[in-house]
């Protein structure tokens, strides 16, 4: 079998069991035959390391990645992105779901477009795999070329979510950001993209909806109330500002414009200005 492969998916896992093999299993059936499948567990407590372990020795498209300790998904992304052996790579989050033509589709109009970034649809789904509502989509297939990063942080492309992209790996594995301040429990998709879609000199936008995203009561961002998602995103604009403290004045001034938008949104509303004080 040849072994060089085309696209290389990380999926970060902590305490997945419940969703796991569905996820991982939507990867095994792309139609997309030269791809592989970065697992990283995130020292989980439950049944997903034999999980990971038993898929593995089935198939040799999934590379598995342990760590003994929990880091977060942000270097879990991070330890998946440096094993990636691929030229595009993409993500999936342990609880969604891959259409089975998903990658295939985004390699071939990464490669036919020749683009930095193909991003596509996404639908809302619940744990029946029942759809509520598109989370992310386009009317049309469209090549864009111009004032790429000032249109990512106007969310021209949809959210800052890392899992209906398809990236070139270097856009990625160029990226400097290993040492974060802290811990950053939400919005750390936001922070790896202001990177990628900085340095893109084009994407694709594919109005194909090949991505679903499961609503989970039980997610961090779901139990997130908004005095903590105030909090948590005004950190990682902290972060935004540090990783990219090099960039030009104008993106400096996009990313803050971007998490403004953000703040400013219901969801993040808060009256009581001493917790702010306090966190």
């Amino acid at each position: 079998m040849n072994s060089q492969k085309d696209v290389s998916v990380i999926v970060p896992v902590f305490n997945a069991s419940a969703t796991l093999k569905s996820t991982l299993r939507s990867l095994l059936l792309q139609t997309l035959e030269r791809i592989e499948i970065i697992v990283v567990d995130d020292a989980s407590t439950d049944d997903s390391a034999e999980i990971i372990k038993k898929l593995a020795a089935e198939n040799e498209r999934i590379v598995s990645i342990s760590f003994l300790e929990n880091k977060g998904v942000h270097e879990a992304r991070l330890a998946g992105i440096k094993r990636a052996s691929a030229p595009w790579i993409g993500f999936l989050d342990a609880d969604d779901q891959a259409k089975p033509d998903m990658f295939k589709l985004m390699f071939n109009a990464a490669i036919q477009e020749d683009v930095d970034i193909t991003i596509c649809g996404s639908y809302i789904i619940n744990g029946q795999g029942i759809k509520i509502r598109k989370r992310v989509f386009f009317e049309d297939d469209k090549r864009i070329n111009n004032k790429i990063f000032e249109r990512f942080c106007n969310f021209e492309f949809g959210d800052g979510a890392l899992w209906n992209k398809l990236y070139r790996s270097n856009l990625l594995k160029n990226l400097d950001f290993e040492n974060l301040p802290w811990r950053q429990v939400i919005n750390e998709d936001l922070i790896t993209n202001i990177g990628a879609f900085h340095t893109a000199k084009s994407l694709y936008l594919m109005k194909d909806i090949l991505h679903e995203y499961v609503a989970s009561a039980n997610s961090v961002t779901a139990q997130q109330n908004n005095f903590t998602a105030y909090v948590n995103t005004f950190r990682a604009y902290a972060i935004a500002l540090r990783t990219y403290q090099n960039f030009d004045n104008e993106s400096i001034i996009n990313i803050t414009s971007m998490y403004r938008r953000q703040l400013d949104d219901l969801s993040y509303r808060v009256d009581d200005l001493k917790y702010l004080d306090e966190h």
